[in-house]
């Protein structure tokens, strides 16, 4: 039976770049990082205590989509947004009341490399990035 997605793949130009982003600003670990092909590297990185990884894997469609890449769920939207806002991160959407649901906030930021990224309330199993 299925057990558990292993990783996601994140579409990048820059993997160096983006390294630096999801580990400097978001504080994701590095898991895995070796030669890959076409000098382009096999790098898995974590957010600690979940299961799936982030794969940054060659973007191939070119320019970077409006609708969101990943979906992080956190207690507060409005802690987590003023940390990362003091850590250089410019938000597309501040901290809003959700229009598909009332009960819920979320805010809107670009990565290193275009992709869309979502922090919001909801159900979740208690973890939270920038814990």
């Amino acid at each position: 039976m299925l057990r558990y997605i292993k990783f996601a793949e994140l579409p990048v130009e820059d993997q160096e770049r983006a390294l630096a982003f999801y580990t400097e600003k978001l504080g994701l670990e590095v898991i895995k990082d070796a030669p890959y092909q076409d000098g382009w590297r096999w790098i898995e990185l974590s957010q600690p205590g979940a299961q799936t990884h982030l794969l940054l894997t060659r973007r191939t469609e070119g320019a970077a989509e409006d609708a969101p890449r990943l979906v992080w769920i956190v207690d507060s939207v409005e802690e987590v947004h003023r940390a990362l806002v003091d850590k250089g991160i410019v938000f597309t959407q501040p901290p809003t009341q959700a229009p598909w649901n009332p009960d819920q906030i979320f805010a809107q930021f670009r990565d290193s490399e275009g992709n869309g990224i979502v922090i919001g309330t909801g159900e979740d199993d208690g973890s939270t990035l920038m814990e």
